[in-house]
């Protein structure tokens, strides 16, 4: 056997002991042998030893001799109740029958009678001789069952009066019912009478020193009214709770019983509480003794050997497949899985990793959660517990988050990647890196989204489906995020379980201000559960009811509704079919209504309504803040039509936009900017080279499809007017990509053709064209300052007709920017001329 490499005993003694019970009855190949190991024995300990005992002496399952350990009269026994028919009990090394051979006499297995008579034998009562032991007097000699050792005298009532005469207040009777309920056996009681004796202080705190039942008793007489009764604490950490362990002389908890037990690990050579032993016997603590082979065992879920953190029917399954039960945690009130959820008191798992001990770190002297400890114990947080280490995937210091095989670490990014991160769904055996307890994300996901909008009886309203199905499209992990952990979209989904009725846009908009509401919706109108509608045009008009209710006049109030109803919102819901109302058409509608707003609340904080306006404080008004109040020269112009006002005014905005442009070599720089800078999105460089290059909007950049590229292979065109424009190298490239990729973040519902080559965050939607001029801003394109150099050197070089049906400009527009671009200047013509 190579070093280091373990027996087949070791790793596999269910294969071993199975191999050798078939080869020694032929009758056993119609037996589970597996399955009668796992209801016999419990231990892994035992399979090993029977193992290695039965690979040395097969004989012993067919000769009957009682030699070996006990578990090989347990396996007998159980496999010819299976139907075993070759196989013979061990008999009594005394006696010669077959009986549970439970005692052990020179060297051979004996029944519990025959070990009983051995004992009797070499103890024999010091009063009479007789064999027949009873107890052992208070010096540790045998008395046998006509002289017992308490004699004629009742042990529960002497102890009785003995703690009756002491200065607890309690009578004999409620003594003895409290001796009685904690200790029934005589000579259990009598071993309480003499500890007393011997130490009287053992109920008013001296409790470590006595037996394990004085800590019982001292809790059973508090319960019936005894004073001065002080409960046993620990004599090494102080805590009142049972003391059924020993500590050097002392009765101690089990914690400071396992404390006492440190040795150096020979894995890590730490020194912690020991948890297991190696092969060797060598110590390893608890978190070497999970990573040591030797403690592996198939999963009776995956089939992967690793350490089985819980017992099923089936055998035992791994941390990852372990399936902990739902309920409601007592400590944060949140459903989910929890440990303890059979009790009164479930705990989930944060609640549980929150009540680690707390000590102050000796690496960076916080107080904070015991993650790790140093190697001679000093408490260490997580941060300076797991230090960064090399990466062997990419080579980067990060964290450890995974192991290869042969134990090189890795980082959270490529242990994501790795093979051996990826296991098999124990639901629809996927292989993937598992969510939790066995189970991929997508599993994980239909779970929680149906538990999340069920109601409390379980059941999901039929209303609901839709929701569900369209929750099921988006990446499995992301949805899972906002049920666990956004507390504000896990609200949104529970209170939609609790409504009546369908899902609708007017039901949604109640969460409007939720952080996941819009995204819910994208995706309800991408899967077809609700029609579609203009979302900027829907979040205005939630807007201006909002700013209307900040007019303290009724009357004033009802004029600006009115103006807004029959002025703004009438242009924007009369656009033509198809279209949509664009972020920058209601900016505008929100600067105009904005500075109406103040205006009125300016007039009413001077006292004054706007039926008595006059011009001139229409004037002070506007001279005492931006030019943007100027916005208000519409809502004035009405008011006096309808004579809601006296005849007022505002000046009129310039809008001469051939003074906003960008310098030609500016321009020219940033196209080179996006041709050669490969760190920069595909979806900006393509955007912004439309822009420079096409003078496009953002708006209808942003509603380019698929439909819209025509590919010939070599050369690509683009149908931005009614005659397609062939695209140059290397945006062609970058197009084609756009094409290839074809989704985004959030582009995970499918819709029909055409998809857009610009992606919302949002399913099945678009750009936002205000979006995508924030992204362009973000990399130095100024869009509206770009497109107008970009137009103005295009209607240098090119008639109007011509840019009208390449460009999808109308006529108009281009003899308007031909008309600009002849008083562009000398010098600017004679660049073009080079160019």
């Amino acid at each position: 056997m190579p070093d280091g490499e373990l027996p087949r005993s070791a790793t596999e003694p269910e294969a071993v002991i199975s191999d050798l019970v078939r080869s020694a009855d032929a009758a056993c190949e119609r037996i589970d042998v597996a399955a009668v190991l796992r209801a016999v024995f419990r231990q892994r300990p035992q399979l090993r030893t029977l193992a290695e005992v039965l690979k040395a002496r097969p004989d012993l399952l067919t000769s009957g001799r009682p030699e070996g350990p006990r578990a090989i009269e347990r396996l007998v026994r159980a496999l010819r109740e299976a139907g075993a028919e070759q196989l013979v009990l061990p008999r009594c090394g005394d006696c010669g029958r077959e009986r549970p051979l439970t005692g052990l006499g020179d060297g051979a297995r004996i029944c519990n009678a025959c070990s009983n008579r051995r004992l009797w034998r070499a103890n024999p009562c010091v009063i009479c001789g007789s064999t027949t032991l009873a107890g052992r007097d208070r010096a540790g000699r045998p008395r046998c069952r006509a002289h017992p050792p308490w004699g004629a005298t009742d042990p529960a009532r002497e102890l009785a009066k003995l703690i009756a005469a002491g200065p607890f207040g309690v009578s004999p009777e409620t003594a003895q019912q409290a001796i009685r309920s904690v200790e029934r056996t005589r000579p259990g009681q009598l071993r309480v009478l003499w500890a007393l004796e011997d130490t009287p202080g053992l109920l008013t705190g001296r409790g470590a020193e006595g037996p394990p039942k004085i800590s019982a008793l001292a809790q059973a007489l508090i319960e019936r009214g005894a004073h001065g009764v002080v409960a046993p604490s620990c004599p090494f950490c102080q805590r009142t709770t049972d003391l059924k362990q020993r500590r050097d002389g002392l009765r101690c908890c089990e914690p400071c019983r396992n404390e006492s037990k440190i040795e150096t690990c020979a894995a890590c050579g730490r020194v912690r509480p020991i948890g297991g032993r190696r092969y060797d016997g060598q110590p390893l603590c608890g978190t070497c003794r999970q990573h040591d082979p030797f403690n592996h065992r198939p999963c009776s879920v995956c089939g992967e050997m690793r350490f089985r953190k819980s017992r099923t029917d089936d055998g035992g399954v791994c941390a990852a497949c372990r399936e902990i039960p739902t309920a409601l945690c007592a400590t944060c009130g949140e459903r989910g899985p929890c440990y303890f959820a059979t009790t009164d008191a479930p705990k989930c798992l944060p609640c549980s990793a929150k009540e680690r001990e707390e000590a102050t770190c000796v690496g960076c002297g916080k107080h904070r959660r015991v993650n790790n400890r140093t190697a001679t114990g000093e408490p260490l947080c997580g941060n300076c517990g797991t230090k960064p280490k090399p990466c062997a995937g990419c080579g980067g210091i990060f964290r450890t988050s995974g192991r290869t095989p042969d134990g090189e670490p890795l980082c959270q990014t490529c242990w994501a990647k790795h093979p051996a991160a990826h296991r098999s769904c124990i639901q629809c055996g996927s292989v993937e890196r598992l969510y939790r307890h066995g189970q991929c994300a997508a599993c994980a996901r239909a779970a929680d989204l149906r538990e999340v909008l069920s109601l409390p009886g379980g059941l999901v309203r039929p209303e609901l489906e839709p929701v569900v199905q369209a929750l099921l499209k988006p990446p499995p992990r992301t949805v899972l995020h906002w049920i666990h952990k956004v507390p504000a979209r896990r609200a949104v989904l529970e209170a939609l379980a609790t409504d009546h009725g369908p899902v609708t846009h007017e039901i949604l908009d109640r969460f409007a201000t939720a952080p996941t509401i819009e995204y819910l919706r994208a995706a309800l109108v991408a899967a077809g559960a609700l029609p579609a509608r203009d979302e900027q045009l829907a979040r205005l008009e939630r807007w201006l009811a909002k700013t209307i209710a900040r007019v303290s006049s009724a009357e004033e109030r009802r004029i600006l509704r009115n103006y807004t109803n029959w002025q703004s919102l009438r242009r924007l819901r009369s656009v033509p079919a198809g279209q949509l109302v664009t972020h920058g058409r209601a900016e505008t509608v929100r600067v105009e209504i904005r500075n109406v707003a103040r205006l009125l609340e300016w007039l009413h904080d001077g006292g004054t309504t706007l039926a008595s306006c006059t011009q001139d404080q229409v004037d002070a008004w506007l001279s005492d803040g931006p030019t943007t109040r100027a916005t208000v020269r519409p809502f004035l112009l009405w008011t006096s039509r309808r004579g809601h006002s006296r005849p007022l005014t505002a000046p009129v905005i310039s809008n001469y936009f051939t003074a906003r442009v960008i310098g030609k070599d500016q321009r020219w720089a940033l196209v080179r900017l996006l041709v050669h800078d490969e760190q920069l999105q595909v979806a900006d460089r393509a955007a912004g080279l439309l822009l420079l290059l096409f003078a496009q909007p953002v708006g209808r950049i942003s509603r380019l499809t698929t439909e819209h590229v025509v590919d010939r292979g070599d050369t690509l065109a683009l149908k931005l007017g009614r005659v397609p424009v062939e695209i140059p190298a290397p945006l062609d490239d970058l197009i084609r990509r756009l094409v290839e990729r074809r989704n985004g973040r959030a582009a995970t519902v499918p819709i029909e053709e055409p998809k857009w080559l610009f992606h919302s965050i949002y399913p099945g939607q678009p750009i936002d064209p205000h979006t995508l001029g924030r992204r362009l801003k973000a990399i130095g394109v100024p869009p509206q300052l770009a497109r107008h150099a970009s137009l103005m050197d295009i209607a240098s070089e090119l008639p109007a007709f011509v840019i009208s049906r390449l460009l999808g400009f109308h006529q108009s527009t281009g003899d308007n920017w031909t008309r600009e671009s002849q008083g562009f200047g000398a010098d600017y013509a004679a660049e073009v001329s080079r160019r």
